[in-house]
């Protein structure tokens, strides 16, 4: 199956937006580099789908969400489809929920409900278009809101048609807990995520999400920066930094995530600053300490049942039980919560005690900070509707 090159990619990835302003019949203007490569003109081709929020499911508001293409004769990609998926500006409020639900997602493991409900909104077209096409490799694109699309559909196109796919996003949040991205890393053929490392969305959701495949960074600057998520311009822009390279492999690699074994001395706490750098260790110290504790099933499963309780509520919960367990263990989630202090701008606090309350306000706190930054990238995605 042959890869598409980070330009293809992004200008995919982009044009998906313009689902949002074509005709009935999803026919639009290509760029000369998507128009070479495949074809839009069914009239089936343009995805319709809803916003995850819960009123614009209530009030049904549909929108295009993307286009459903096919790779040209004589091309690399002859015969390839390609589905390319739109971000949307109306899911800011699902993706920074203190709140957020848990579902069942397209390989039987959690992940976030708001994308998920956006993601059946569109199921029932992808089942008959991919009914038509067969036995064919998939591509699956898009960015920001438009990359967990990407990411939940090429799960669901893996585990029902049993074809190659692979999947290309570009500055897109986390979409799953652990089980449902390790996973998503073991079926699918290729996965290719793109990221400014300034850019504040693919951060969030915060743990226990995590992300899906290692990350490809287009560029390296780590002090956080709303613009950076914009897909035109030089500040950076995805499409001026992807256009860079003819391929993958020569994008700096970005660390493993997710089964990184990270433990922070709480001495050392002065260290950290608000920037990516830390928010990526933060959270691989926390995910460390619930996993060597044994709690991270406990808090996974209650995540997923949901009710009064919050993630979050069973996350601060969690951190202090775990403190109670050994010596080691209390060192261990001290150094956490002093980092975490530091990465918010509160240096002069000091942990004394580990209580619920100290721990879920000082989630809370950066959770706030973070969702700050992500609302204000969110304008990026409104320029195009």
């Amino acid at each position: 199956m042959n890869t598409l090159s980070p330009t293809l990619a992004v200008e995919l990835a982009e044009f998906a937006y313009k689902s949002l302003k074509s005709n009935k019949n999803g026919v639009t203007d290509t760029s000369m580099l998507i128009n070479r490569n495949f074809a839009f003109s069914s009239s089936n081709s343009k995805l319709v789908g809803i916003s995850g929020t819960v009123a614009e499911h209530v009030l049904n508001h549909s929108s295009g969400f993307g286009f459903f293409g096919l790779g040209k004769k004589g091309g690399q990609f002859a015969g390839d489809v390609v589905i390319a998926f739109r971000g949307t500006a109306g899911l800011a409020d699902t993706l920074t929920d203190l709140h957020c639900g848990v579902t069942v997602g397209p390989n039987y493991k959690a992940v976030h409900a708001g994308f998920n409900r956006t993601f059946e909104s569109i199921k029932p077209q992808l089942a008959t278009l991919m009914a038509k096409a067969g036995n064919r490799p998939v591509h699956c694109v898009g960015h920001s809101l438009g990359g967990a699309l990407a990411t939940l559909a090429a799960n669901w196109i893996r585990s029902q048609y049993k074809v190659n796919v692979n999947l290309y996003t570009f500055g897109a949040p986390r979409v799953g807990f652990g089980p449902f991205a390790l996973q998503t890393e073991t079926e699918l053929n290729g996965i290719y995520r793109a990221v400014h490392r300034s850019d504040p969305v693919p951060m969030v959701p915060v743990w226990p999400f995590v992300h899906t495949g290692n990350e490809y960074r287009l560029s390296s600057c780590v002090s956080f920066n709303a613009s950076s998520h914009k897909m035109a311009g030089n500040a950076p822009g995805y499409l001026n930094t992807a256009a860079k390279y003819s391929s993958y492999k020569e994008m700096q690699l970005g660390s493993i995530q997710n089964l990184a074994i990270v433990r922070l001395q709480y001495d050392k706490r002065h260290l950290a600053s608000f920037n990516t750098h830390w928010s990526d260790k933060i959270g691989d110290a926390l995910l460390t300490l619930l996993r060597e504790s044994g709690k991270i099933s406990s808090i996974l499963a209650q995540a997923a049942v949901g009710g009064t309780l919050t993630l979050y509520d069973a996350l601060a919960r969690g951190v202090v039980e775990i403190s109670k367990m050994t010596t080691e263990y209390a060192a261990d989630a001290k150094g956490l919560l002093g980092h975490i202090l530091n990465f918010v701008g509160k240096p002069s606090v000091k942990v004394v005690d580990i209580t619920y309350k100290f721990v879920k306000d000082l989630l809370m706190l950066m959770l706030d900070k973070l969702n700050t930054l992500v609302r204000a990238a969110m304008p990026a995605v409104s320029a195009y509707m």
